[in-house]
C-alpha cells in the first residue's frame, strides 16, 4: 500500500492477495464500454496518412488503434484490416 497513490487506496483496501488487488485495479481502469469500442472503430476507419508522414509512422498509428480495440475485447479480422486503410487516397 505504500507505493499506491492516495486516491487509489480506497479501491484496493481490503484485498488480501496481489491477484485481488490486480483485479480491483483492472476493473477500475479498464474501459470496455460500447461507446469506447465505437469510438475506436471510427478512429481506425478514419486514419489517413498525414502530409509529412512516413509509412512507418502511419502503420504505427494504425496498429496502435487496432491494439487498443483488442484491449477492450474487440478483434478486427484480417479482411477488415486490409479494407480499412485509406493510405493511397491521401
Amino acid at each position: 500500500m505504500e507505493g499506491v497513490w492516495d486516491h487509489i487506496v480506497n479501491n484496493i483496501h481490503g484485498n488480501v492477495t496481489p491477484y485481488e488487488m490486480w483485479k480491483a485495479l483492472t476493473s477500475l481502469f479498464q474501459n470496455c464500454s460500447d461507446h469506447r469500442k465505437l469510438m475506436l472503430k471510427d478512429k481506425l476507419r478514419n486514419i489517413k496518412m498525414q502530409k509529412n508522414d512516413t509509412i512507418q509512422k502511419y502503420l504505427i498509428r494504425f496498429t496502435k488503434v487496432r491494439d487498443e480495440l483488442a484491449q477492450v475485447g474487440f478483434t478486427v479480422s484480417d479482411d477488415d484490416l486490409v479494407s480499412i486503410p485509406k493510405i493511397w487516397h491521401s
